[in-house]
């Protein structure tokens, strides 16, 4: 009788342990679920979407033909970490039945209710698309909000932002807006590239208040136009930091971008409490826009994405032509490859609704971004070059925001240069190099004619410690005749004349030249021909100077905007024959590919290679659209490490490469890449 009793207590036992393990299993994974089906904050997000339509006076049918069930399976299908959605445009029109702004005409729903309750389901975070600066209707109703022009007109449709519109709208809406759909945050557009030098009464009188100038200047060259043009930048960072104060008082959950906020736009130090970076790069040359982009944002050390738009759009004829899921994918690689998060723009109808025949364009890239965010997300570039994008000198020019083009230019043909040639290039500014310049072992200034003297004393004591610095352009040189070892002939020409590199020519046309003769120390590296013809008398275009234990080189021609409209084998190879002068043992080099470009990034501890393929059509303003990039291989790459790898695989294909090390230098062939992968070497 004990022993039975015995035996059915034991039974009794093991069944309650199998139930409370059942349960805690169970539990277990309900937990991961709530985990995993957590709504992310914009820092913990990688993939988003963007939709917008700028709503207008002639939308009266909002909502007529969206449905929860379109939301709800686009979601389920691409399964983004957030979604913005249109709320305001420039028309200044709201897209939502608002009771503080100016609603559209008409409603049939209200899309923002569908659009919560779908993200609500699926735990996806959701933010608005709002026009600040840029709002028409306002202006309309209220010209004495606006922006006021040198000349005493109103700027119509932009808000000053020392005016009553950020307090008498655009607070109180996104106060709404949190109120009655619990958005998670706002997108905010129209901003530091609508924003100018602002004439208005508030304005006026603030700045001889702040700044003690009484005769207001007019013009870039009257006196005080420096210190007129820094009290509108400083007016308008303040104007943002009003608003996002403001919000994250009432909610602090809720996160702020400013379109295009301390990006290549606005390169200044993020000094107010934005939530995050983010811009909409260029529609057409799109691959180039996002390798450029992601460059000048992924150092400022917030959280960051860059959306690219889903279609090309002639700006003319109003046009508007799909991108390819392929085209898409190669646009994220830009982006993912430095350590940010993707977005992508696709329009809304005119009611707000979707268009579903694209969702599945949607899930391709959301895919293929998916597949790579174990092996990019949250890497940091690992330093090599270091491309100078000077804010000082970018104050000097006549553009309060927005690109300067012959700053612009410049920069993105000097990257492009570099990275046509497989250079792993950051692009930094004077508060990213400041106390780092050590790091680099390559320092290129661009064409630009101003420095400040304390950046510019730091630049050379780094190359008088051991640093490597190449100055382009004619006007660039001319801050360091000194310590180039030339002396300059006459002032800067403009002239026609060609180039030479590895035996070939190229032609410029009226590019500047600062003629010179070159020092005893210094090695000439390049020459330039009044004909195309080598037996032409010549003059030298470029030396290499020791100084300190470092070397400075100069490159007295413009060449960065010529390369950048016509790219040019020439133009590229005299400038990199010169950088592996200077950096003769990069960290990594592809051999056997033009086509690939170099990231190189830290991963935890791990070093990730990230290899981008740049064919296909992306450059060519003939091609809208192309559906396959020809693959590329094989090629080697090399890296040189400390010591042999244990395991080098190529993601996110999950192969295991072969590679040999030897001396310092690790070398692995390539088969074939795709569009983008990610070597890891561990």
């Amino acid at each position: 009788m004990k022993k039975n009793r015995a035996s059915n207590l034991l039974i009794l036992l093991i069944l309650v342990s199998i139930a409370l393990l059942s349960s805690c299993s169970q539990q277990q994974q309900e937990d991961k679920e709530l985990v995993q089906k957590k709504t992310l904050r914009r820092s913990e997000s990688y993939f988003g979407l963007h939709f917008d339509f700028h709503a207008s006076v002639n939308d009266s049918l909002i909502g007529k033909s969206l449905t929860y069930e379109m939301v709800d399976s686009m979601l389920e299908m691409v399964r983004p970490d957030y979604i913005q959605v249109d709320c305001k445009g420039h028309p200044g029109i709201s897209s939502y039945p608002t009771k503080v702004g100016n609603p559209a005409p008409g409603f049939v729903k209200d899309p923002l209710k569908i659009f919560r309750e779908a993200t609500k389901k699926h735990d996806v975070a959701l933010y608005v698309h709002y026009s600040g600066v840029w709002d028409i209707e306002s202006g309309k109703k209220h010209p004495e909000w606006e922006e006021i022009d040198e000349n005493g007109k109103n700027r119509d449709g932009k808000m000053s932002v020392k005016g009553p519109y950020v307090d008498s709208l655009l607070i109180p809406q996104f106060k709404e807006l949190i109120d009655n759909y619990k958005i998670d945050g706002c997108w905010i557009d129209g901003e530091c590239w609508a924003v100018r030098s602002d004439y208005s009464p508030n304005m006026l009188e603030a700045f001889k208040k702040g700044t003690g100038i009484q005769t207001v200047p007019r013009s870039s060259s009257d006196p005080g136009w420096f210190e007129f043009c820094e009290f509108n930048r400083r007016a308008f960072r303040e104007y943002i930091d009003h608003y996002a104060d403001e919000l994250h008082k009432y909610n602090p959950d809720f996160q702020v971008a400013s379109n295009w906020a301390f990006s290549s736009l606005m390169p200044e130090p993020v000094d107010i409490d934005v939530d995050f970076i983010s811009g909409d790069f260029s529609p057409s040359n799109s691959v180039q826009s996002g390798l450029y982009e992601a460059r000048c944002i992924a150092p400022q050390g917030k959280p960051w994405d860059l959306m690219s738009w889903s279609f090309y759009y002639d700006g003319n004829s109003g046009l508007r032509i799909q991108k390819s899921a392929v085209q898409l994918q190669q646009l994220a690689a830009t982006v993912l490859s430095m350590g940010g998060g993707y977005q992508i723009y696709f329009s809304q109808n005119r009611d707000a609704s979707f268009q579903p025949w694209l969702f599945g364009t949607m899930k391709d890239v959301a895919s293929f971004c998916r597949e790579r965010q174990p092996f990019c997300e949250g890497a940091k570039p690992i330093p090599q070059v270091a491309l100078l994008y000077s804010t000082a000198n970018y104050k000097k020019s006549k553009s309060l925001y927005g690109n300067d083009s012959k700053i612009s230019d410049c920069l993105k043909g000097t990257l492009n240069m570099l990275l046509d040639k497989q250079n792993a290039v950051e692009i930094l500014m004077e508060h990213h190099l400041e106390g780092k310049m050590g790091d680099y072992p390559l320092i290129v200034v661009p064409e630009c004619k101003y420095l400040e003297d304390g950046f510019k004393t730091e630049l050379l004591n780094y190359v008088e410690g051991g640093g490597n610095l190449l100055v382009l352009g004619a006007g660039a040189t001319a801050l360091f005749t000194e310590q180039l070892g030339v002396t300059f002939k006459g002032p800067l020409v403009e002239k026609s004349c060609f180039m030479s590199s590895n035996g070939q020519m190229a032609g410029i046309i009226k590019t500047g030249y600062q003629p010179f003769v070159p020092g005893g120390d210094a090695e000439i590296c390049g020459y330039i021909y009044p004909v195309q013809d080598f037996s032409s008398p010549s003059q030298p275009a470029a030396t290499i100077t020791p100084y300190g234990k470092g070397k400075i080189a100069g490159v007295y021609i413009d060449i960065a905007k010529d390369y950048l409209e016509s790219v040019n084998p020439v133009y590229r190879d005299f400038v990199n024959n010169i950088v592996e002068k200077l950096f003769p043992e990069p960290i990594a080099r592809v051999e056997g590919s033009g086509k690939v470009v170099l990231t190189v990034n830290d991963l935890n501890g791990k070093m990730a290679v990230n290899l981008i393929n740049m064919s296909g059509g992306h450059s060519n303003p003939n091609v809208a659209r192309y559906d396959k990039i020809p693959e590329v291989g094989p090629f080697d790459l090399l890296v040189r490490l400390g010591g042999a790898p244990q395991k080098v695989t190529l993601q996110p294909e999950n192969i295991s490469l072969d590679f040999s090390y030897s001396d310092g230098l690790m070398k692995s062939t390539i088969d074939e890449l795709g569009i983008y992968s990610i070597v890891i070497i561990e």
